[in-house]
């Protein structure tokens, strides 16, 4: 008997050997969602001896969780889509839940408004938006060559030379430096604005999305309360810890980002309007613009403020300067009273953050994630610095103040 234990064992490493070379030889060690099942296969055994073990498990299944999202790339859109638009109506349809209406009521009632308000949408304002990026391209290219132009004449030469500046430097500093960046930077955000909008017609006019979203966010959105339940049923018995942050997270991102999304609806309404009536040039591209921008705290005010201002000065209507005021004076008014006046009502001290950190965030955020980045960079530290709060509360560090009573 004791000479069958040793040849077990033999057994059991020549087979795990035979397996592993066999995966190597046909290259299916390779496929990520293997290497993700032997990983997981492997680890799961030792998940209750080792709180480092579940951690690795837990690091493994976040990276395959985001490799599996990026390699399927448009083929889940309708799936999140879907689910976002059920994660931010789920507290109103609950709300009238509570009154005594039928979720499967309220639900089919939202979905029909969001696809009407949709369409809408894409039939008579989208036209409008392409008519006018497209003209505001146009404008920056004859801009260019009309600029080139006048640099030919040598008048600009003549006028610094009276004010001691050369010829040569100068002519290096506008080709080279001014008149590319000039043109690549308003190139960029009109022609990042025009993919953006053509990518949600193009999504739009798909007819298995158009058809597959509001199905799914109907059903998301009328069982969305047993999902719920679901996974506090399972984290009530498994980590109960993990359900109350769970919550606390939820908190910030529920009131954020539905705050945010209608902030940046309505900025981009007002905005879009208070042109129109004041006949600033690319009234609507402007408008969205602007709400596009308006959640990127500080630097988005800012930009729109730029982008707006510089596309008054390409085109150059007679009352030029009395337009770029009326730009700032709108887009500063609606940043005063969102900021300063509603978002403090809505959002109270829940997402507050120190203004250094804040700039931080953005500038990592959107190093890493770009545009998006930007947009989610201020929920996402807020429920870092929860954490960080819980950590230094724990270890009764002394007070560092790193959060704030606003965000502006």
């Amino acid at each position: 008997m004791s000479g069958s234990k040793p040849m077990t064992i033999t057994g059991i490493i020549f087979g795990f050997g035979a397996f592993i070379y066999f995966m190597i030889m046909t290259k299916i060690i390779f496929i990520p969602l293997i290497l993700f099942i032997l990983a997981i296969f492997f680890l799961a055994p030792f998940r209750k001896e080792n709180d480092y073990v579940k951690r690795l498990i837990l690091i493994i299944s976040l990276v395959f969780t985001g490799w599996m999202i990026s390699h399927l790339g448009f083929a889940i859109i309708p799936f999140v889509i879907s689910f976002l638009i059920a994660y931010l109506l789920d507290p109103v349809v609950t709300f009238l839940k509570r009154k005594g209406f039928p979720r499967w009521m309220s639900s089919l009632v939202f979905i029909l408004f969001f696809v009407g308000v949709v369409a809408l949408i894409s039939i008579f304002v989208f036209p409008m938006i392409f008519t006018q990026l497209n003209d505001a391209i146009r404008k920056i290219t004859s801009l260019v060559s009309t600029v080139n132009n006048y640099l030919d004449t040598k008048k600009l030469y003549r006028v610094l030379n009276d004010i001691g500046i050369t010829n040569d430097d100068m002519q290096k500093l506008i080709r080279k430096e001014v008149i590319p960046e000039l043109k690549g930077f308003m190139e960029n955000i009109f022609n990042s604005l025009l993919s953006l909008l053509t990518g949600i017609s193009v999504l739009a006019t798909q007819m298995l999305n158009v058809i597959l979203v509001p199905i799914f966010a109907f059903y998301f959105l009328k069982d969305f309360h047993k999902i719920k339940l679901t996974i506090k049923s399972i984290l009530e018995k498994k980590n109960l810890k993990f359900l109350t942050d769970l919550r606390r997270i939820n908190d910030i991102f529920k009131v954020y980002i539905g705050w945010q999304v209608i902030a940046a609806s309505m900025v981009g309404t007002v905005c879009s309007t208070m042109f129109s009536i004041f006949g600033i040039p690319f009234p609507i591209v402007l408008g969205v613009i602007c709400g596009f921008l308006n959640p990127i705290p500080y630097l988005g005010f800012i930009a729109s403020m730029v982008i707006s201002s510089l596309t008054i000065l390409i085109v150059e209507p007679d009352n030029m300067w009395q337009q770029v005021m009326i730009v700032i004076a709108v887009i500063g008014g609606m940043h005063i009273i969102n900021a300063y006046f509603i978002e403090p009502y809505i959002l109270g001290k829940r997402v507050g953050l120190h203004p250094l950190l804040l700039f931080l965030a953005l500038f990592l955020f959107g190093g890493m994630f770009g545009f998006v980045g930007l947009l989610v960079a201020v929920p996402c530290t807020a429920a870092l610095v929860m954490f960080f709060n819980d950590w230094k509360d724990k270890l009764q560090f002394t007070d560092f103040p790193l959060t704030d009573e606003k965000i502006n």
